[in-house]
């Protein structure tokens, strides 16, 4: 995956079992991380999920976990600050 050119096509998130905000994060911090420069590698017990270190507009510094599905869509578990 080349992630210095990649943006998401779609976000996915489960309001239902939210993760982020028992970390002090906004779903809407979260999506910033992924539009502002950041490194991405994957995550050793998932194949399919990714660890982002980013941060949001404001500067607050995140590790954000997703999972990639096909066509670009990305799907949001969780995140922390670093």
């Amino acid at each position: 995956m080349n992630w210095r050119n990649f943006t998401p096509s779609d976000i996915e998130y489960d309001f239902e079992a939210d993760k982020l905000s028992e970390h002090n994060l906004t779903y809407e911090e979260a999506i910033e991380t992924f539009f502002n420069t950041f490194e991405a590698r994957r995550n050793k017990s998932f194949k399919d999920r990714y660890v982002l270190i980013g941060q949001t507009n404001g500067g607050r510094k995140l590790k954000i976990i997703f999972q990639l599905k096909p066509n670009k869509i990305v799907r949001i578990i969780t995140g922390w600050d670093i």
